[in-house]
Parts: C-alpha cells; sequence; structure tokens
C-alpha cells in the first residue's frame, strides 16, 4: 500500500491496540500514541497519511490536536473518533477538515471503509 503511516491517538490502550491491530492486519503501517501531545510530537517529526484521533485525551483534547496538525501539516487527513458523540464536537471536527467523525466502538469494517474511501479520495502518499 502506497501510502504514509496512519497515527493511532487514543488514550485508552485496548481501543489503541484494537485499532492498530486492525489495521495493520489490512495491510497499513500504524504508529500510536497515547496523548494529543505525544501525537503532536510525532507528527512534528515525521510524515502521516491520516491521523485517527479521540475526541477525549488527556491535556489537549483531539480537536485541539486536530487543529495543530492542520496548521503543522495541513495534508494529513484526520478521523475523528468518540465515545461520547455531541452536535458540537461533530460540527467543530468537520469545520476543522475532518475527514469523518465516527462514535465508538469503532467497527473495523467501518474505519477501514473511511480509510478507503479518504485514500482514494486524496490519493494519499503522492504529495
Amino acid at each position: 500500500m502506497d501510502i504514509k503511516p496512519i497515527l493511532i491517538v487514543d488514550d485508552e490502550a485496548i481501543v489503541r491496540d484494537s485499532i492498530s491491530d486492525w489495521l495493520n492486519a489490512a495491510g497499513y503501517q500504524t504508529e500510536t500514541a497515547e496523548s494529543g501531545e505525544k501525537a503532536l510530537a510525532m507528527v512534528a517529526s515525521k510524515d502521516y497519511s491520516i491521523a485517527i484521533l479521540d475526541v477525549r485525551l488527556p491535556g489537549k483534547s483531539g480537536i485541539e490536536v486536530l487543529k495543530d496538525i492542520k496548521l503543522m501539516k495541513p495534508y494529513i487527513k484526520s478521523i475523528v473518533i468518540t465515545a461520547f458523540p455531541s452536535e458540537g464536537s461533530a460540527d467543530e471536527a468537520k469545520k476543522l477538515g475532518a475527514v469523518d467523525y465516527l462514535i465508538k466502538p469503532v467497527l473495523p469494517e467501518n474505519l477501514e471503509k473511511v480509510i478507503l474511501e479518504t485514500v482514494e479520495k486524496y490519493k494519499l502518499g503522492k504529495r
């Protein structure tokens, strides 16, 4: 697959590891972060195609991380996930350019569908 790694940001290890395992099994390369600050440090030093961001994170929220990623590397596409959906956070995520807003528990087939659509739509990895 001709895309850069996918960054998975969630403070719950079980969620991070599950998504990483699913995507690795589907042929994607993944890296994980448990906080927004760690994710931003990783983004500053490496390129990613997609960032999967939980809304509720310790420190910076997923929405704040999305804003910072857009400033640092606007070509990275973001998918926002949350167990606590709200119209406000969904609207803000979309306004900031998130390609989708998924409610946990995220099914592997739904996440992979969004990733495939994102890869196809933006032809990721061909910067």
